[in-house]
């Protein structure tokens, strides 16, 4: 008996201290990788991040850091008033039994100061997962993650520092995936996700007299971008990071750069909205690819139904807009058609390519080529005097 208890016992410790060393590393790589995610944030310069401290775990079944009294600070422009979220708690969690699956643990409460007031974003629930991409995770990339999940319910947005509602929400979810090993033609990017039964409290309702209940339904989204990452994606990103965070033309040149990369070896995208309010459904949904000159072509529908019923609740809510959407419906006019079961229809189905944009079968204009140069080139300095260049 002995004989079998003493290797079996071994076994068992060894694999005690295997777990211990490797939940303690885990607990270390996920504070760096917190620290390094704040200080990318940082190196900006139009975004500041801090706490007051960070925790680790003591259970050996769970490797979690917990990050106390989190507050980021966003300014885009010196000009611009600082916009500033602070949550009280934030940790980030791996479980013993799903080693792969990173857990975002949120606070039920955020707190957001704007330049227009103090707002609170509560949650009945809230979870959050990431799901690790184990080869990017072992070459020590950034961002080793496949996928990603939020769930969250009854959602609420408060002014006046949490005393007055102003919004409210029943649900929303979000699922995002990744593949950094995409090529042309295969998924990159992909995410979707949904919110439902969203609405305006009912005071500001009434106040605003805002027509179907101040509700929107549903409004569900989805985006498809295919195509490999753009050539050396860190130093892209050092690059777009080095310029001013004030010089919004120069970081817009520098994406442009990116996209042009992607455009140009395969890359090519898809999107779609749902949006249910009032009587009326809306679906809108668009592709893009790029031709052998890397020129944009693809398509883009939008259909919505009932719009005389939607119609009569705005002018009915606001009558000073009856002319704005007189002047719609003229000039869509082209587009509508009336049925049964459908009301006033609205069917849009644009093709653009080869230089022209088509609109339900017939030419409504020409498509000039995109200049790639032009998007990525800094202009050339003006010279003084009159901006023409011919001062010396």
């Amino acid at each position: 008996m002995r004989t079998i208890l003493k290797p079996l016992l071994a076994v068992v410790l060894v694999g005690v201290v295997a777990w211990l060393g490797l939940w303690w590393y885990a607990q270390q790589q996920m504070q760096a990788g917190f620290i390094d995610w704040a200080n990318g944030l940082s190196s900006g310069g139009d975004v500041q991040v801090s706490y007051d401290s960070i925790e680790h775990s003591g259970s050996p079944l769970a490797a979690m850091v917990t990050v106390n009294n989190l507050r980021l600070v966003v300014q885009p422009s010196p000009a611009a008033a600082p916009l500033s979220i602070t949550l009280p708690a934030f940790a980030l969690e791996i479980d013993a039994a799903t080693p792969l699956l990173l857990h975002f643990v949120l606070p039920n409460r955020i707190d957001v100061s704007a330049e227009r007031g103090d707002f609170v974003l509560t949650f009945g629930s809230i979870a959050q997962t990431e799901r690790l991409d184990l080869s990017a995770l072992l070459r020590r990339e950034p961002g080793p993650f496949a996928a990603m999940d939020t769930r969250a319910q009854n959602i609420d947005l408060l002014a006046s520092s949490g005393s007055l509602m102003v919004l409210h929400a029943d649900a929303y979810h979000a699922h995002s995936t990744f593949n950094r090993h995409a090529g042309a033609g295969q998924s990159l990017f992909a995410t979707s996700g949904a919110l439902d039964n969203i609405a305006v409290s009912p005071l500001l309702t009434r106040l605003a007299s805002i027509p179907f209940d101040g509700r929107v339904a549903h409004l569900g989204w989805n985006l498809n971008l295919n195509g490999p990452v753009p050539a050396d994606l860190p130093a892209l990103a050092a690059r777009y990071n080095a310029v001013a965070a004030d010089d919004t033309d120069g970081r817009i040149r520098v994406m442009a750069q990116g996209l042009h990369d992607w455009a140009a070896r395969g890359g090519s995208g898809d999107a779609g909205l749902d949006l249910a309010i009032g009587p009326s459904t809306l679906h809108a949904a668009g592709d893009m690819a790029f031709d052998s000159k890397v020129q944009p072509q693809g398509h883009a529908n939008l259909s919505a139904d009932h719009l005389d019923a939607f119609s009569a609740a705005i002018t009915a809510a606001y009558p000073q807009v009856q002319g704005t959407v007189n002047a719609l419906e003229a000039k869509l006019s082209p587009y509508l058609s009336s049925t049964p079961h459908g009301g006033q229809t609205l069917t849009f189905k644009a093709t653009y390519g080869n230089g022209a944009v088509m609109v339900n079968g017939q030419k409504v204009g020409d498509l000039p080529p995109l200049d790639w140069s032009q998007l990525e080139t800094a202009p050339p300095p003006q010279a003084p005097g009159d901006g023409s260049g011919a001062a010396l």
